[in-house]
């Protein structure tokens, strides 16, 4: 397990970006979506069959309550006798007459059956008033006349687990032969009539109503056809049940009093609720299949789904194309900087956004810019390190055979009493010792100035006096690094200007001096100067490092170029025309030593 883990890991590390960024947004978003999903679709589901559940127990006692009322109806007709002196005075009657057909009590019995029919808005099927002795009880049966009671007539129409009290006792729908041989199904209420004034029992009062009217109020009562009722009686016996009913009768026999659960009768689950009636101690149930509470909530769930699953299409289609857009940039410049790697620096990426993205392109560019220029600055410096390198092998041929000759040459010059020629060989040898016999390419500001020097003096014998020049320097700058040869080329440049090519005498002056914190050193003649347009083109040359086409020219670029190289491009060559007359070429150093 663990090497599977390390495994997954690395693999999620060479993963690309993009499909990281898709897969961590694809699975932050589904994840929460799904999890919602299921918690509403769930707590939806509860909530509905909770709800169901009260509504069902409303409708359960409302049922129950409108049946009882229509007992009530029953309980009412059932207490008539006591309303009735002259029934009471019947029932008290202890006489052993066995006259069957008295015309006065038949009467009286007739009138009394009469006032419990029409009396109540109950529709009475048959009544039945037994007293204590069966010669002076009085029946009368369905769609039959009424008559003295027969032998067996009460235990025909009053069963034996009747539980006679003075309170009425319903009895459930049971079969009742009739006196013209025809079966009714009807359901009764019994109640025991005692004496008001001694308590004694005198007789049983059982009415008879026909099971189509509880069976068609229930009916109508339940309304829906999704609403499943059942009612038992108090001894547990199936008094009514829808045709479709879900639960089975060994199991409705367990309820009583008031509840709602939920059961499974191994084919679906089915809420169930029940109450006993107070009135006659009946339990009505009523049952409503759990798909059907949920098929509403189902249909939700399943437009939450679709929903859900919409909004997480368009989701991944967008985090697929924030993530390319993020990206993509990231490509563009990775590729670019695989090019740059082949050494293509002329590349520029477009940048177009102002966040991270953007700010790396710009940088990359910058860098890319800085690294052209540099490589171009390093290939010119090697460049001009072997062409130095070349005219440093074509000029030290033999250097010992020139030194040793030019101290022949001044020699004789001596013996011959000729100053000038031995001046002139002592300062051509130092030139040439100073020029090709050191390595260093940085010697000090007084150094340099000894060489010039020493040129300046061989150039004034060659033009006796039309040539004159003065050096001032800063005694303090004297030990400062300077690239070594930079000053000649510039002198050498003023005496061509000025003397080879101009007319008259020539004034050099050298002088080295700080300005703004920096080593300036001014080359100034009386020559008659440059135009401007040459000065410009020439500044141009020495920027781009281009040597000018002719002769002239090449001594300034390549000092420039050299300073610029070594101390950066904030110092070089800058030249002038003097208002008096002449040219001022001014080199600019840093004060301090800098090296790359």
């Amino acid at each position: 397990m663990q090497t599977y883990m390390k495994d997954w890991i690395r693999r999620w590390k060479n993963m690309r970006l993009v499909t990281r960024l898709i897969i961590m947004n694809i699975t932050l978003i589904s994840i929460p979506l799904i999890i919602s999903s299921v918690i509403s679709s769930i707590g939806y589901s509860d909530s509905i069959q909770t709800n169901a559940g009260q509504y069902q127990a409303d409708v359960v006692r409302e049922f129950t309550s409108n049946l009882d009322a229509y007992m009530n109806e029953l309980v009412l007709l059932s207490v008539l006798p006591y309303q009735s002196p002259e029934i009471m005075d019947y029932l008290e009657q202890d006489t052993q007459d066995q006259v069957i057909d008295r015309y006065e009590d038949r009467l009286l019995l007739e009138n009394f059956v009469r006032r419990i029919r029409v009396n109540g808005r109950v529709d009475i099927a048959g009544v039945a008033l037994f007293t204590n002795h069966t010669h002076s009880s009085y029946v009368e049966l369905p769609d039959s006349p009424g008559r003295f009671a027969e032998s067996g007539d009460r235990e025909r129409l009053l069963a034996l687990d009747t539980e006679l009290s003075g309170k009425g006792y319903f009895i459930a729908p049971h079969a009742v032969l009739s006196d013209n041989g025809t079966v009714y199904q009807v359901f009764s209420i019994a109640r025991k009539i005692r004496s008001l004034d001694n308590g004694k029992e005198l007789g049983v009062l059982v009415i008879d109503v026909p099971a189509e009217a509880l069976t068609d109020r229930i009916t109508h009562l339940a309304g829906s056809p999704t609403s499943l009722f059942a009612m038992i009686d108090q001894h547990k016996q199936l008094i009514y049940k829808s045709p479709s009913f879900p639960v089975d009768d060994p199991i409705l026999q367990q309820y009583g009093g008031e509840g709602t659960l939920t059961i499974h009768n191994g084919k679906q689950s089915v809420l169930l609720t029940y109450q006993t009636s107070p009135v006659t101690h009946w339990t009505v149930l009523q049952a409503v299949p759990v798909s059907v509470l949920v098929q509403d909530a189902e249909q939700v769930n399943r437009q939450m789904i679709w929903l859900g699953g919409i909004c997480l299409i368009i989701s991944v289609i967008v985090s697929i194309f924030h993530a390319m857009r993020i990206t993509r940039p990231l490509s563009v410049l990775r590729d670019s900087m695989k090019l740059v790697e082949r050494g293509e620096f002329d590349i520029t990426l477009p940048v177009q956004q102002t966040d991270e993205i953007g700010h790396l392109s710009r940088t990359f560019n910058i860098m890319v810019s800085r690294l052209g220029t540099l490589t171009y600055r390093l290939y010119e410096t090697e460049i001009r390190e072997k062409n130095a390198q070349i005219a440093s092998l074509q000029s030290q041929i033999n250097p010992h055979f020139l030194y040793n000759t030019l101290g022949s040459i001044s020699m004789y010059a001596e013996l011959e009493g000729n100053r000038e020629v031995v001046q002139m060989t002592n300062h051509l040898s130092a030139l040439l010792r100073y020029s090709i016999g050191s390595d260093h390419s940085e010697v000090t500001i007084e150094q340099e100035l000894d060489h010039v020097r020493g040129y300046l003096s061989i150039q004034r014998i060659r033009y006796d006096e039309r040539l004159t020049y003065t050096i001032h320097a800063d005694p303090s700058l004297l030990s400062s690094p300077m690239i070594r040869l930079t000053l000649q080329p510039l002198v050498e440049n003023a005496i061509i200007h000025g003397l080879e090519r101009g007319r008259g005498d020539i004034y050099i002056q050298i002088e080295v001096h700080i300005a703004q914190q920096q080593i300036q050193i001014d080359v100034i003649d009386n020559g008659p100067g440059m135009e401007n347009e040459w000065i410009e083109e020439q500044h141009l040359h020495m920027e781009a490092g281009i040597l000018p086409e002719g002769p002239g020219g090449h001594g300034l670029v390549n000092v420039h170029r050299r300073i610029a190289l070594k101390y950066g491009n904030d110092y070089g060559i800058t030249l002038h025309n003097r208002d008096e007359g002449g040219l001022r070429v001014t080199v600019v150093m840093p004060a301090s030593d800098i090296t790359y």
